[in-house]
């Protein structure tokens, strides 16, 4: 008996018939690997609801034509959204991964009723649209355990069914997903050129994070929380951090505790921010310069250990914070570099571009993927941009 939930399965048909083009009952059944009773059960309610609609027929090998099941047309766009501590913002995406006009609000998340806010947010977006929508992706600072239920300690979440209230305020698919590994999931279908099945996608800013992606796949672990680097406790007698710990890599050096370790050295006076030091390191102020020297340094000591046990193709640093990447990038390469055996220290490290379009490209492509990366095709990277392409 096969034991994914009908919502499941309903969203891996759209996501796929959405990239794939057209496809027949059968095919699908074939493709997500389910019975054809299962794809029949799903697909009634999407073609009568509007979402998939019967667009002809194709033989069949001798018995009845097949007949074809498609996108309505207009719902070839996803809703890409990101939840950070204090914003949320959105953007309509289209297969190809090109992201509409971001828009942001203000919102404090730990504020009480910021989740039925963001969920009314969103019905809101979604009925505002000119086009209808494939489905929703969320990428936020947290994980989705098995059960779909949301955890975050930057946030002040515990076990949140924020997909669910989405689903039941929109009517459409919805998938939650760690930050970085929504990125690194957008990079695996749409990045140029050659993309490394074997990667870790390290993000800086707020938080520290940190994607594995092994064999073309993002590993999430056993309870949805893997590459949590930010986490690693590197100081075990530091400070307290958000997720219960003590002396965790974002205690050191994430946005804030930049921040605090520059009033505490002079570098800003007491109210100075993370953007204070970003604008007193560009201006040549070389207390700034040796903080964020060190800040590399402590990064490039924690990733070594990664890159040991998972041995990657290549590293991507990207998030908030790589905007003065120049400055990081000295002790970052000085100690990564020192912490790895000379046949490794070739180890490719690339920075990609951040802005609010990558993160609702990001969101958006947990929808395109889904039939290959929720429900157990087994596909690399490559092999899923190929599917994308051919089905545009």
């Amino acid at each position: 008996m096969d034991a994914r939930q009908p919502d499941d399965l309903a969203a891996a048909l759209i996501g796929l018939i959405g990239t794939r083009g057209p496809l027949s009952r059968a095919e699908a059944s074939r493709l997500l690997k389910v019975s054809p009773a299962r794809i029949t059960q799903a697909t009634r309610p999407l073609v009568d609801a509007g979402v998939l609609t019967e667009s002809g027929t194709v033989p069949s090998g001798g018995g009845r034509p097949a007949i074809l099941l498609d996108i309505t047309n207009g719902r070839r766009r996803a809703l890409g959204v990101k939840v950070t501590p204090n914003h949320l913002a959105f953007a309509r995406v289209d297969l190809a991964g090109m992201a509409g006009e971001a828009s942001s609000i203000d919102m404090d998340m730990r504020a009480p009723g910021a989740i039925n806010r963001i969920v009314d947010t969103l019905a809101t977006q979604v009925r505002a649209g000119d086009e209808e929508l494939l489905g929703i992706g969320l990428a936020l600072p947290g994980s989705p355990d098995r059960n779909g239920l949301v955890t975050s300690a930057i946030l002040g979440w515990h076990r949140i069914p924020l997909a669910t209230m989405i689903m039941h305020a929109t009517g459409l698919p919805v998938f939650v997903e760690n930050d970085v590994n929504a990125l690194a999931i957008a990079a695996q279908l749409y990045d140029d050129g050659p993309v490394a099945d074997d990667r870790l996608l390290v993000t800086i800013g707020y938080g520290i994070g940190c994607a594995l992606t092994l064999d073309g796949h993002v590993y999430r672990g056993a309870h949805g929380s893997a590459g949590e680097l930010g986490h690693i406790v590197v100081q075990p007698n530091g400070e307290p951090c958000d997720c219960g710990l003590t002396g965790c890599l974002e205690t050191l050096i994430g946005d804030n505790a930049l921040a605090r370790r520059a009033v505490i050295l002079g570098v800003l006076p007491e109210d100075g921010t993370k953007d204070d030091l970003n604008a007193v390191a560009r201006a040549g102020h070389a207390g700034a310069a040796d903080l964020f020297d060190w800040a590399g340094q402590q990064l490039g000591d924690t990733l070594a250990s990664l890159v040991h046990l998972f041995d990657p193709e290549d590293v991507v640093i990207s998030g908030e914070g790589a905007d003065v990447w120049e400055f990081w990038e000295p002790g970052f390469t000085r100690s990564l570099r020192a912490h790895l055996p000379s046949h490794r220290r070739d180890l490719r490290v690339t920075v990609r571009n951040w802005g609010e379009d990558t993160w609702a490209r990001g969101a958006a492509s947990l929808v395109f993927a889904s039939p290959f990366d929720r429900v157990g095709v087994s596909l690399s990277g490559r092999r899923v941009r190929q599917m994308l392409r051919e089905g545009l």
